[in-house]
């Protein structure tokens, strides 16, 4: 087992909810963590890691942390998401996405790490005709967000091609679960559905389209799970690829009417255009990371949804007390 583990983007929605599970499973490793607070939370860090404040594109603190820590596995969970953002703040999303993806693998190779755990995105495919999507299929990416997640691949490949340490990509598809608040510009659909169902008088919701549109979705601890099979598998990836998801596609329509279900609220919701880069239809397949990693997903979205209901539940309760 390794003696110590670099995560970015610790304080975030995915990456603080990692920590949690891998401090749990392994306590006797080093977790190492770098956020910059950009979409992560202070109140998300965990007390028992190593925590440096900054940026992935910061080279010399990069270097300062490899140096220091000499970490085996890195873990690149940071990054400025959503595609909506992404398009109006392309520079921004690019210097971060692909930039500080490139650094963290120069830093990889200057420090002769194991392996690199890279997280990437459903919305690599574009929008498909045919489902479900594999991993063969050819990327289409049609948005800053997913062009960067998609270059952040290819350069993971390649590091793994020239730099002496294994890659492996995770394309994770609309991630959802405790740890993810809906008030900032990178909520996602349930997310923010949740904040305005539980939280009113902050958030008010809006739903894009018609609402028909579906969705693979893919619960936080799944992700978790397929992070920590990618570091403990005893194969080779060799910069390969990987679908992370449920295999279950669900409607935003169905989504709204689990959550005034579950919530016992009706959602009154502002009625927006299609969101621009958006892909309407996802659904994955996930035969590959079945075999090669050992996936096996809760694929049951109510049960899913009704923990990340009582994770919302309980900030109002602790607001309250």
């Amino acid at each position: 087992m390794a003696k110590s583990i670099l995560v970015t983007g610790c304080a975030g929605f995915i990456g603080s909810n990692f920590v949690k599970t891998f401090r749990t499973k392994f306590p006797k490793v080093e977790i190492v963590g770098i956020d910059d607070f950009s979409t992560g939370r202070r109140e998300a860090l965990d007390s028992t890691i190593t925590f440096y404040e900054g940026s992935i594109v910061d080279t010399a603190l990069l270097e300062k942390i490899f140096s220091r820590h000499k970490p085996e596995y890195v873990f690149h969970f940071a990054a400025r998401p959503r595609v909506a953002y992404s398009i109006e703040h392309p520079v921004e999303t690019t210097t971060n996405n692909i930039d500080g993806t490139v650094a963290l693998l120069a830093a990889s190779r200057d420090h002769t790490i194991k392996r690199f755990i890279y997280s990437s995105s459903s919305s690599v495919y574009g929008p498909r005709k045919e489902l479900p999507m594999r991993e063969k299929d050819i990327a289409n990416p049609i948005s800053p967000y997913a062009f960067q997640k998609y270059a952040g691949e290819r350069f993971a490949k390649m590091a793994s091609d020239y730099f002496g340490f294994d890659t492996v990509s995770l394309r994770y598809f609309n991630v959802f679960g405790p740890g993810q608040y809906g008030d900032s510009a990178y909520s996602t659909v349930i997310s923010a559905w949740l904040e305005a169902a539980i939280f009113p008088e902050r958030k008010k919701g809006y739903i894009e389209g018609n609402g028909k549109q579906a969705k693979d979705m893919c619960f936080v601890d799944n992700v978790v799970a397929a992070n920590i099979a990618a570091m403990t598998s005893k194969r080779d990836f060799k910069g390969d690829v990987f679908n992370v998801a449920h295999a279950k596609p669900i409607s935003i329509n169905d989504i709204k009417k689990q959550i005034e279900t579950l919530t016992n609220t009706k959602l009154v919701l502002e009625k927006r255009p299609p969101r621009a880069g958006d892909v309407r239809f996802s659904l994955a397949d996930i035969s590959k990371a079945k075999r090669a990693l050992g996936f096996k997903p809760n694929t049951d979205f109510t049960q899913c949804l009704k923990k990340t209901i009582a994770w919302h539940e309980s900030r109002k309760n602790q607001k309250q007390s």
